[in-house]
C-alpha cells in the first residue's frame, strides 16, 4: 500500500510512525510541511496536496492530528484519510470536515474520543499511543552530562488569563480566579470546562463590548485553554520551585524570562533538547523524571509519560485517569495527588534507589509489552478497512 504522509511542524511521532509503517511494508511519502498552514482554509497547501495526488496514486493519507484541510482534499478525491492525535485537548475550534467519510479519526485520550462521538461522529476511535522501545534501547548515553537527581523536560506554558481577565468585571474576575483554584488543588478530574458555561463566556463578551466596539470577542474553548494553561503553568513552577529548595533540578525548556529564572532559584535551566536523540538521555539518566500533566487533558497517558517510562526511566507524575488504569500506582510508575505528596514522594524514592529501580524495570516491562507501535498500527489499519 502506498501512504503520503504529512508532517506539519515536526511532529514528536512522525520519525517512529514512518519506520513502523515501512517496516509493515508499505511504501511511504513524508512530506514535510514547515510553513505555518490554517487547518481550515489554506489556498498553498491545498495546491500542494493536489500536486502531490498528481504526482503520484495513493491509497492512503496519513497525519498526526486531524487537519481539517487535509481531510476536505482527500474527501474530494475519495481518498481514506487516518488522523491519530498525540495532543490534547484537540487544538480545534469547530468540528467541521470531521464527519467526511474519508475520515478515520483516532484519540489517545479516552475523554476526546467520547466528546467528539457525542457529537454524533461515527469516524471517531480511541488508540493510546506507542513506543519505539528498539530505537530507545539503541541510544547510549553520555551520563556525566545528563545525570541527575530530578528532571523536568517539558513546557512550562504562558496564559493569556491575565490580560484578558483585566477587562473583565469585578465578579467575572472572582469567579475565574476560584475556579482556577480549585482546579489546581484537583488531581485526576477536569472541571474548568464544566465550570465556564457558554452563558458566562457571553457575558465575557458582553462586557468586552460594552468598553469598546472593538474588542477581541473571546470563545468558551479560548477562555478554558487560558485558565488550563495558567493553572498548569503555576504547577509546574511551584513543583519545580519546591523541589529545586532540596534536591538537583534540571530543567529542559526553552528560553525563560529573567523574571521566570528568578522564581526557579534552586532549578538548573539546561536549555531544550533534541526529541530523538537527547531527551531518551535525560530520561534514562535522571532518577526521577516528573510528568506534571496539562490541566486540559482530561485523562489520557502523554507521550512525555510513555517516553519516560520506555527509556527505563523512574516516571513521577500527576494522577491521570488512564496512567492509572493501564499502569499499577507504586509498581510501574509513580502518581501524586498533590503538590504536598509529590515532594514526599520525590524525597522518598530518592533514598530508596532499589524500589525506584525496581519500579523503572516494571514499567519498561509494560510498555514493551502493552504498548508497541506494530499493535497500535495494526489495529488502525484494521478499523481503516486495510
Amino acid at each position: 500500500m502506498k501512504i503520503l504522509l504529512y508532517d506539519f511542524l515536526n511532529s514528536y511521532i512522525q520519525h517512529d510512525l514512518l519506520y513502523f509503517l515501512e517496516k509493515m511494508g508499505h511504501t511511504c511519502v513524508n512530506v514535510k510541511y514547515l510553513e505555518d498552514v490554517d487547518k481550515y482554509q489554506d489556498e498553498a497547501f491545498e495546491a500542494r496536496m493536489e500536486q502531490d495526488l498528481r504526482d503520484s496514486t495513493f491509497d492512503l493519507v496519513f497525519t498526526t492530528n486531524f487537519w481539517p484541510v487535509v481531510s476536505k482534499i482527500c474527501n474530494k478525491h475519495d481518498l481514506k484519510y487516518i488522523s491519530w492525535f498525540f495532543d490534547s485537548p484537540p487544538n480545534l475550534p469547530t468540528a467541521d470536515y470531521m464527519d467526511n467519510p474519508c475520515n478515520y479519526i483516532f484519540f489517545f485520550a479516552q475523554a476526546d474520543y467520547q466528546e467528539y462521538k457525542t457529537m454524533g461522529l461515527t469516524n471517531v476511535y480511541y488508540m493510546p499511543l506507542a513506543v519505539n522501545r528498539a530505537r530507545l534501547s539503541r541510544i547510549v548515553t553520555d551520563h556525566r552530562k545528563y545525570d541527575a537527581e530530578i528532571a523536568f523536560v517539558g513546557r512550562l506554558y504562558e496564559s493569556i488569563l491575565p490580560d484578558i481577565k483585566a477587562h473583565m468585571t469585578e465578579h467575572q474576575k472572582g469567579y475565574i480566579d476560584a475556579v482556577c483554584e480549585a482546579q489546581r488543588l484537583i488531581y485526576g478530574a477536569y472541571i474548568i470546562d464544566e465550570m465556564i458555561t457558554e452563558n458566562f463566556a457571553q457575558d465575557v463578551r458582553d462586557q468586552y463590548r460594552s468598553l469598546s466596539d472593538k474588542a477581541i470577542q473571546l470563545s468558551r474553548k479560548e477562555i478554558t485553554w487560558a485558565m488550563a494553561s495558567y493553572v498548569t503553568r503555576i504547577e509546574r513552577f511551584s513543583l519545580l520551585r519546591l523541589l529545586g529548595e532540596k534536591h538537583q533540578v534540571k530543567l529542559y525548556t526553552h528560553s525563560l524570562s529573567d523574571e521566570e529564572k528568578s522564581l526557579l532559584k534552586g532549578v538548573e535551566f539546561c536549555g531544550p533538547v533534541d526529541y530523538l536523540t537527547q531527551m531518551p538521555q535525560v530520561f534514562e539518566a535522571s532518577k526521577i523524571s516528573l510528568c506534571p500533566v496539562l490541566k486540559a487533558n482530561k485523562s489520557g497517558i502523554p507521550l512525555r509519560a510513555l517516553d519516560v517510562m520506555g527509556c527505563g526511566g523512574f516516571l513521577l507524575s500527576s494522577f491521570q485517569p488512564e496512567l492509572a488504569e493501564y499502569f499499577e500506582n507504586g509498581k510501574e510508575c509513580v502518581m501524586y495527588g498533590s503538590l504536598e505528596e509529590a515532594i514526599e514522594l520525590a524525597d522518598y524514592y530518592l533514598e530508596h534507589e532499589q524500589e525506584r529501580k525496581d519500579i523503572a524495570r516494571a514499567g519498561l516491562i509494560k510498555i514493551e509489552r502493552d504498548f508497541r507501535y506494530e499493535d497500535r498500527l495494526g489495529q488502525i489499519m484494521e478499523i481503516a478497512g486495510f
